[in-house]
């Protein structure tokens, strides 16, 4: 099912929202983002093989501004989020998740940045973070965050666009991944510099696009909160790491093939080994020591002998039986 029989002339900008069983908060989503943008704007609901009724509750909103297309499911949020790039039409190309919220101005606010800086490659902004039921969370997400301390406006103007550099953003993304996918807006023209996102990869494909598009152009961030991000309790960044690492890893390992300078690659490996040591934990966690101590090796390979690898590695000698002696006496 494809509701893309129309044309325009001139598409200004395309929200692109995919979709998998997301009935019960996509109508909120949609009104959020309906109330923002213009008629020379168009909004691209891309439903990635859903098995509940998501095409019955966007069917009303659907008309020459709003397109629904249907894709058999992908496994993972690359696919319908290229499915909905291919067929959009606007110079600027918002990413927006069906369950969250986009708050006042980040219209006109993101695209009034990326035109008055027509070198940058990326646009992304501050959000705050909601629960399932919409209750407030953090008002403030990336705050705290060590590229926003760096770079927030000395006057304080939470209104006024950071221009970061490439690939200065590139480097900070080696220690945190701070771009928060509906936050981002991205010119047209960058993806036939960079590629499509990679569809190979569960998860981690939109920090391997920030790579990508940072290690090239120079970045836009708005500080001001403009969009709320819901934390759900079914989240694939919340799952066991064993189902969430190995993409990341992918992504990270990529990073290591091309290296921007030697502290990008110290902080890579140490990325790495972090998320190796995620994978000893849980295999530990579970009773398998063998398993752990084999990636407690990866640990020690990109990032050294260290404190909480002499640990881990030590109890796992000790056997099962023995560590639940061990707890067994704590508790």
């Amino acid at each position: 099912m494809d509701s893309s029989s129309f044309s325009f002339e001139c598409i200004r900008a395309s929200v692109i929202i995919p979709a998998y069983n997301a009935s019960g908060s996509l109508p909120d989503t949609l009104e959020s983002v309906l109330s923002q943008i213009s008629d020379a704007d168009e909004v691209i609901i891309v439903d990635d093989g859903s098995t509940d009724d998501t095409y019955s509750v966007v069917e009303s909103y659907l008309n020459d501004r709003v397109r629904y297309i249907y894709q058999d499911n992908s496994g993972g949020p690359a696919s319908p989020r290229n499915t909905g790039i291919r067929s959009s039409r606007g110079e600027f190309l918002f990413l927006f998740d069906s369950d969250d919220l986009m708050l006042k101005d980040k219209v006109e606010l993101s695209l009034k940045a990326l035109q008055d800086n027509p070198e940058a490659g990326i646009l992304f902004t501050n959000f705050c973070t909601i629960d399932e039921s919409g209750e407030l969370l953090k008002p403030d997400f990336l705050k705290n965050y060590e590229f926003s301390i760096e770079f927030f406006s000395a006057d304080g103007d939470v209104a006024a666009p950071i221009i970061i550099d490439a690939p200065r953003a590139c480097l900070f993304l080696a220690r945190q991944n701070f771009i928060g996918t509906s936050s981002v807006v991205i010119p047209r023209r960058v993806f036939d510099d960079v590629g499509f996102f990679d569809e190979s990869l569960r998860n981690g494909d939109d920090r391997d696009m920030w790579f990508r598009i940072t290690r090239r152009f120079p970045c836009v961030y708005l500080p001001r909160v403009l969009h709320a991000y819901r934390i759900r309790g079914d989240s694939i960044s919340k799952g066991a790491a064993s189902k969430r690492v190995g993409s990341k890893l992918t992504v990270l390992e990529k990073q290591l093939a091309d290296p921007i300078n030697s502290q990008f690659e110290r902080d890579i490996r140490h990325l790495i080994a972090d998320n190796y040591y995620s994978l000893a934990y849980e295999a530990f966690s579970n009773g398998e020591m063998a398993r752990a101590r084999t990636f407690l090796n990866e640990v020690r390979r990109y990032d050294g002998v260290c404190f909480r690898f002499v640990k881990l590695f030590g109890l796992s000698l000790l056997g099962k039986n023995v560590v639940r002696l061990l707890k067994s006496a704590r508790e």
